[in-house]
């Protein structure tokens, strides 16, 4: 038994009318041995979110939505962290009209095991 996709991915090259992908040039990438949307998070983040070159990637939204339908557990799409994703996916459980990008939260703001819960006032 095979993996599939649920929703194939798009065409990223430039023939697109919104144009090619950045995850697509590689004379964005300094180590062009490894692949840094799933070794390097913090440089994936800055490139697909426009601050390494104040260009936001033109198929950030395609990419996020192929992410979230496909359940991908690894790496930068659609310019969030797989945890990021995670935390949507459960916020808006079968709601993909609500999973839309959003900004990265701090690490230090989220909720870990040693966060203790607020105390209600």
């Amino acid at each position: 038994m095979g993996i599939r996709a649920v929703v194939p991915a798009p065409d990223w090259s430039a023939a697109h009318h919104r144009g090619e992908a950045k995850c697509r040039n590689s004379s964005l990438f300094p180590h062009r041995d490894r692949d840094v949307f799933f070794d390097d998070e913090s440089l994936a983040l800055a490139i697909c979110n426009g601050t390494y070159d104040n260009q936001v990637c033109p198929r950030r939204t395609e990419c996020l939505r192929v992410a979230m339908h496909n359940r991908e557990n690894f790496g930068v799409w659609g310019g969030m962290t797989a945890t990021d994703r995670l935390e949507m996916r459960m916020r808006y459980p079968g709601m993909p009209e609500r999973w839309i990008w959003q900004a990265p939260r701090e690490p230090e703001a989220r909720i870990t095991e040693e966060t203790p819960w607020p105390v209600a006032s």
